[in-house]
């Protein structure tokens, strides 16, 4: 807080220093305030910009009810390095801190004015003998400026020199840039009051003044500008700063600048990033028009979204949102939204609404984003399932939720400054760190399918750069069969012979047929080649709301630190420079190491992945080398669901079942048709894929109980036996007997596996001739009949609290979709155990379910004279209509 003001200041020196002020105007021709000295002891600071003589930023604390103030000539930097003259100047008052307009020339200082920024300010110490010592150490928590700050006065070279010159120096903290000194003045120019530029204010007659009064030279003050609460909307009267006016033409959408994480602070909110449409919906005498970013009228493809906008409690509104179609997983789904819109599927979509911009008469542009997602929250209600979503976000660290979003394989997170009001164009003040390499390219051309088949075999890709076309390379995945077929027939009809390329490698044109360049798809991949191609791409799905003339290779900045209404193609954000220590050398020479393994690109292959037993990266992929002849046949072409731990077994693991980008082209993808469209698997085809999955961060494989071939078709029957940590091993061994005991009733023989956990699996093959829904009959009467039996041990029920002193027969993993561990997987687990396969007669109280890991499994198996499964895949046996008729008699 503000120390208290030395005796005889408050009167003495402030009525002089504000005389001195008053001597430089003339208010009869200037709107500057005359001001009085106030008695308050606030603590507010402002910077307002002023293009006078000169431009400058005009630095104020407020001290003893007056603006302490210093001319900074090159405006503040956020580099410690940086050292800013500061002229100290005459007091102000302090209503000049609300002052924002054109000082008329030729009066002092004229010139346009913007508050460029606002807070408020804390001196680390007593503030009056830091200045008398010349040396003001403080703390600024403004809209831009935060963190540590020094004034410090500087000698003057002769005693005839009149000015007191400082210097602002930026202190050493999270908020400071190094290297980045200028960014912030480069990247922000607009006010923080009004969101006006230096050019607007300059076209404008009307001053930013709360106090002023109102007379034929200035426009309404902000007071008048409050407004009253529109009769449909009593419940959110705007604030100052929004402004009543007829609904804007259609506003230009306010654009996320790409960095490579999302920013500290909490100034800032973050929201998962959409997978979908950009639209922008306007509501007019109760009816809903839907626009693209380019302002193409897209409400006939939307109608049951345009009904639902029509139906909210509104006269007249703007909103700003994203049409998504949600996968079966919850997650925004952009292929599943062109399957739905082209009609090779059905399903409901959603507008997922982030920002509010006009309502009943106000534009609400200038207000805070929390304010305008306040009001936007209130008018939606509490709608969670229904065509209408609101976008939640989080105002914890960034870094957090970027990494849980990724976790989920989501698409990224999009970072926005909370309290900045809505700037049309890409800026700073929203920025998006993206979890997968994706973007939008041009299709310049396409190749034929192999064997003479229709469609597509893959599509050529471009963008433009500096007024070229650039060729960017080929993607081949992700189309389904009526995508190919409809691509076909749109490429054939604007074939053209000549590339549209600027410059194009002989045997890159091989094989293509090339197009006009017009249209836009978007693209999934792993990153980009040092040649500027792409790797392992992916289709995606067309972006017809993008023009070809738009299309980029999207830059990231090297670090986020403050919003801005700049582009980042005018003045981009430079990035730090800091001379690397030894560590960061170590890390960096570490990093570079890759090897080629069996043919796939492994990096960082001495990376610890179980930090205990010292198990590197390529360990684990000799390993799969090592027992590929007993593990390929359980995984090997059959959907996989993963368990991937980026930092190795003891870091944090995440489940995942979906191809994501970023995969090695050894790990295919498998489109498998759910219960809302399509989703696409992981699988692999040999130990590549094996290795593949390593190099991924792969430590447990849990593959589907049927092959890709008909996974309409169980081929094994898998009970889990799991145990309550207080059941004794004998327990579980004599359970897994009795499941072996009940299949040989049905007539099934039974294979015998530990789990590399606490528990035990009892699996029986199957021909797949069966649907999955008998399969599960079948296993939940087995499961059950135990639990009825001997309800003292065993439980049918996913049921934690009934499970104390039980074992869980598990028989839910007998179903469509459902997976269970495979053999000789490893677990992310501490000791790195195995998922061991064990002959029956191996069953007993010496071995453990966890007894078999990485150190043991091979010498293990060079023990044995037999695989413990042998003949498991020869073992044609089925559900005849003797147990299907038991089945349907069993209670």
């Amino acid at each position: 807080m503000t120390s208290e003001p030395t005796r005889g200041s408050t009167s003495a020196s402030g009525d002089r220093s504000l005389a001195r002020y008053r001597a430089k105007r003339d208010f009869k021709a200037t709107p500057e305030p005359r001001g009085l000295k106030a008695r308050s002891r606030g603590h507010r600071y402002l910077i307002q910009k002023h293009a006078a003589r000169r431009l400058h930023y005009d630095f104020r604390l407020e001290l003893d009810g007056v603006l302490k103030s210093w001319a900074v000539t090159r405006g503040p930097s956020l580099d410690p390095a940086d050292k800013r003259l500061a002229v100290h100047v005459e007091d102000h008052p302090l209503d000049y801190g609300s002052f924002e307009g054109i000082i008329p020339k030729p009066q002092y200082g004229g010139g346009t004015v913007m508050l460029w920024d606002e807070g408020s300010w804390e001196p680390l110490g007593d503030a009056h003998a830091m200045l008398r010592a010349g040396r003001l150490k403080f703390r600024l928590d403004g809209e831009r400026l935060k963190g540590e700050w020094n004034l410090v006065r500087m000698r003057n070279r002769s005693p005839r020199e009149k000015r007191e010159n400082w210097l602002l120096i930026k202190g050493h903290d999270s908020a400071a840039r190094p290297g980045e000194g200028d960014s912030l003045l480069e990247m922000e120019d607009s006010s923080v009051v009004s969101g006006r530029s230096m050019e607007e204010i300059g076209r404008s007659r009307s001053v930013w003044n709360s106090k002023a009064r109102q007379d034929d030279k200035t426009a309404k003050p902000a007071a008048e500008l409050k407004g009253r609460p529109s009769p449909s909307d009593r419940r959110a009267a705007p604030t100052k700063a929004a402004k009543r006016t007829a609904l804007p033409d259609f506003v230009e959408p306010q654009l996320a600048t790409r960095v490579e994480a999302p920013p500290e602070g909490a100034d800032w909110l973050h929201e998962i990033k959409l997978d979908g449409y950009r639209i922008q919906a306007r509501l007019e005498r109760r009816k809903a028009r839907l626009l693209t970013r380019r302002g193409l009228d897209w409400s006939h493809r939307f109608a049951s979204i345009a009904a639902a906008i029509e139906a909210l409690p509104a006269k007249t509104a703007l909103f700003d949102g994203e049409i998504v179609a949600f996968a079966e997983n919850g997650l925004s789904d952009f292929g599943r939204l062109q399957a739905i819109l082209g009609g090779e599927e059905e399903g409901e979509l959603a507008f997922v609404l982030f920002d509010l911009l006009y309502l009943d008469g106000y534009d609400l542009r200038p207000l805070p984003l929390l304010e305008r997602k306040a009001r936007l929250l209130r008018l939606l209600g509490a709608n969670e399932r229904g065509p209408l979503r609101f976008s939640q976000h989080f105002d914890r660290d960034g870094a957090e939720i970027y990494r849980h979003a990724c976790e989920l394989a989501l698409e990224g997170v999009v970072s926005k400054q909370a309290h900045a009001p809505y700037r049309p164009g890409r800026g700073l003040g929203w920025l998006k760190s993206k979890c997968r390499e994706r973007q939008e390219f041009v299709i310049a051309g396409f190749t034929k399918p192999a064997k003479g088949l229709p469609g597509i075999g893959s599509l050529a890709l471009g963008y433009g750069s500096e007024g070229a076309f650039r060729y960017a390379g080929r993607v081949g995945t992700g189309f389904s069969q009526q995508q190919s077929l409809a691509l076909r027939r749109r490429l054939e009809r604007i074939r053209q012979d000549k590339p549209p390329f600027d410059a194009l490698p002989a045997a890159v044109r091989r094989g293509v047929t090339f197009v006009k360049p017009t249209l836009v798809c978007e693209i999934e991949f792993a990153t980009w080649t040092r040649d500027g191609l792409v790797r392992q791409a992916s289709f995606l799905g067309l972006r017809e709301d993008k023009p070809a003339s738009q299309i980029t290779r999207e830059k990231i900045m090297a670090r986020a630190s403050t919003p801005s209404s700049r582009t980042e193609k005018e003045k981009p954000a430079r990035p730090t420079r800091r001379k690397p220590t030894a560590a960061a050398k170590d890390e960096a020479a570490r990093s570079s190491k890759e090897e080629s393994f069996h043919g796939v690109r492994l990096t960082h292959p001495d990376k610890l992945l179980y930090k205990e037993q010292g198990i590197t990266k390529q360990d684990l992929a000799q390993y799969y080398v090592d027992v590929a002849d007993y593990i390929m046949p359980h995984v090997r072409r059959r959907p996989l669901a993963i368990v991937r731990c980026p930092d190795g077994a003891s870091g944090a693991c995440f489940y995942q079942k979906h191809l994501s980008a970023g995969m090695p082209d050894a790990i295919k993808p498998f489109s498998v048709k759910g219960r809302t469209g399509r989703e696409t698997y992981v699988s692999i085809e040999d130990v590549r894929g094996l290795i593949a999955l390593v190099q991924f961060g792969v430590l447990e494989l849990h593959p589907w109980g049927a092959s890709v071939d008909d996974v309409d078709k169980a081929d094994r029957i898998i009970f889990d036996l799991d145990p309550d940590p207080g059941v004794a091993w004998p327990d579980v061994v004599s359970a897994a007997e009795e499941v072996r005991e009940r299949l040989k009733e049905l007539k099934l023989e039974s294979f015998l596996k530990t789990t590399g956990g606490k528990g035990l699996h009892v699996v029986a093959p199957l021909k797949p001739a069966i649907a999955w829904e008998p399969v599960k009959r079948l296993t939940q009467v087995v499961a059950m009949s135990m639990a009825s039996d001997n309800p003292a041990r065993y439980l049918a029920k996913a049921s934690k609290a009934a499970r104390k002193g039980k074992i869980f027969v598990d028989y839910l993993r007998n179903d469509r979709g459902s997976t269970a561990v495979a053999p000789y997987s490893t677990r992310a687990r501490e000791g790195a155990p195995i998922s061991a396969p064990l002959e029956w007669r191996e069953l007993g109280p010496r071995v453990k379910s966890d007894q078999f890991c990485l150190e043991n499994i091979r010498d293990r198996l060079a023990r044995l004279k037999r695989d413990p499964w042998e003949g498991f895949f020869k073992l044609r046996q089925s559900l005849n209509s003797k147990t299907l008729a038991q089945l349907e008699a069993s209670p």
